[in-house]
């Protein structure tokens, strides 16, 4: 069943340079494609003085090479890696939509 629902994500890592201000770099360069499951793990909406949607996806892969700030996408979506866990037959990966 996770098969079935698993897509060919470009993973990225972040660029090693820092910025004038010593921030580190937010380009992203392609590393390699890697078959994900994604899926829904929590989503809230926030107003304070403006609306926003906060979503967390759940990702498993089998590939357990990938590591806390790297960055996946598709043609239309866009998910930075807070968390790996990497401890079971599968890779868990904890999303944030960016």
């Amino acid at each position: 069943m996770i098969r079935g629902n698993m897509n060919p994500f470009n993973v990225e890592i972040r660029g090693s340079e820092v910025d004038s201000y010593g921030q580190p770099s937010t380009s992203f360069t392609f590393w390699k494609t890697v078959d994900i499951s994604v899926n829904v793990k929590t989503q809230s909406v926030n107003s304070a003085d403006i609306r926003y949607v906060d979503s967390t996806h759940l990702g498993l892969t089998f590939d357990k090479t990938l590591k806390e700030g790297m960055r996946i996408t598709t043609d239309d979506k866009k998910y930075l890696i807070n968390l790996v866990n990497n401890d079971g037959r599968m890779a868990q990966l904890i999303l944030q939509e960016v």
